[in-house]
């Protein structure tokens, strides 16, 4: 019977979570976000560039496009850390200054910035909410919340 048990909640936990802080536009300049958080993006490229996807292939950028994914950089399946993170970036110990230059820098370039939240939970397992300190930072940011939730 413990083994049925076992198997029961192993299944109704969460199996993977990330989330990815993505700016982009056709005047992007990805050096330009990167000055202002001072972090490496997982992956940058301005509109015309050509660039390797995850696949290997090259492509040409039909916009501009600076994304920072948490997926090999928080170690944790919670959903809340990813965006703890994500928040710390954007906003580091709740300071306005980087929001501010970047919601100037979207405004002066025409860019749109967006975060998208994947979870994957095992069978029965429930979805996660997006947290209140999430939810309120990218607001102040102006950044659309995306979400792609999945169970087996």
């Amino acid at each position: 019977m413990s083994e049925i048990s076992t198997k029961t909640v192993a299944q109704t936990e969460t199996l993977n979570a990330f989330a990815t802080l993505r700016f982009s536009g056709d005047r992007l300049e990805p050096d330009r976000v990167t000055g202002i958080l001072g972090i490496q993006p997982t992956t940058a490229y301005r509109k015309g560039d050509v660039y390797r996807q995850s696949r290997g292939h090259e492509v040409r950028g039909r916009t501009g496009v600076w994304y920072l994914s948490t997926r090999r950089c928080v170690d944790s399946n919670q959903l809340a850390d990813h965006l703890r993170h994500l928040t710390a970036v954007v906003s580091p110990e709740g300071r306005a200054d980087h929001i501010l230059a970047l919601r100037d820098l979207m405004a002066r370039d025409g860019l749109e910035a967006d975060v998208s939240c994947f979870w994957y939970g095992g069978a029965g397992a429930h979805s996660p909410e997006i947290p209140a300190f999430a939810r309120d930072v990218f607001a102040r940011l102006g950044a659309a919340i995306e979400l792609d939730f999945d169970t087996d």
